[in-house]
């Protein structure tokens, strides 16, 4: 037999055949292993996405009814201020001294005339204001010419206060508002100046 061939420590050689498999398999094994590392560390950082964005849809949900919340009070808020402010310009928000009265047939009848016209139902209500404030005028006026008294100094009172609540709520702004609200506020004299000659019509016939 022939013996084998020795290295130079004294230790068996390997052949370079023996030792092309062994790389071989080495390269094989490498090979393998990196795709499967590769896709541990893909699952991983997947998984942190996935958690973050958990996270993130959570907070929005539990935030959701805070901000709906917010927003029904905001609007709340509004719509108070909205009616405050309404309540302060608007007659119709007033008593009814404002926006009822008995009124003459004859005014009934030209609005109805009208057909909706603005310019008809204008003229109608300036012939009824004329009609009423009128009216008004000769009861004060003989009211005003009676005798002194405690009672007529209190009822000249009156009669400021609530010609000062009628010039402040029947009126408008023509640099903002147009020929409805125009038709509205006349509306509003028309109704005070009659509910108040009633009333003093009513005091004089006593």
């Amino acid at each position: 037999m022939q013996g084998l061939k020795t290295s130079p420590t004294g230790k068996p050689a390997t052949s370079l055949a023996y030792r092309l498999p062994l790389l071989g398999l080495s390269a094989l094994l490498a090979v393998c292993h990196t795709p499967q590392a590769d896709s541990a560390a893909g699952e991983q950082s997947s998984a942190a996405n996935a958690i973050t964005t958990t996270s993130q849809a959570a907070k929005q949900v539990a935030t959701a009814p805070d901000q709906a919340h917010a927003r029904q009070f905001h609007a709340t808020l509004a719509t108070t201020a909205h009616a405050l402010i309404e309540e302060e310009s608007n007659p119709f928000r007033l008593d009814d001294s404002y926006h009822r009265a008995n009124l003459r047939a004859q005014y009934k009848t030209c609005t109805t005339a009208s057909d909706e016209l603005s310019p008809a139902i204008q003229a109608c209500m300036d012939e009824e204001f004329r009609w009423q404030q009128a009216r008004l005028r000769n009861a004060w006026g003989t009211i005003a010419d009676g005798p002194d008294s405690e009672f007529k100094d209190k009822l000249a009172d009156e009669q400021d206060a609530y010609m000062r609540d009628t010039d402040r709520y029947c009126r408008i702004d023509p640099d903002t508002q147009g020929q409805g609200q125009m038709l509205d506020a006349q509306s509003c004299r028309i109704n005070r100046y009659a509910n108040r000659a009633d009333v003093l019509e009513t005091l004089i016939n006593k």
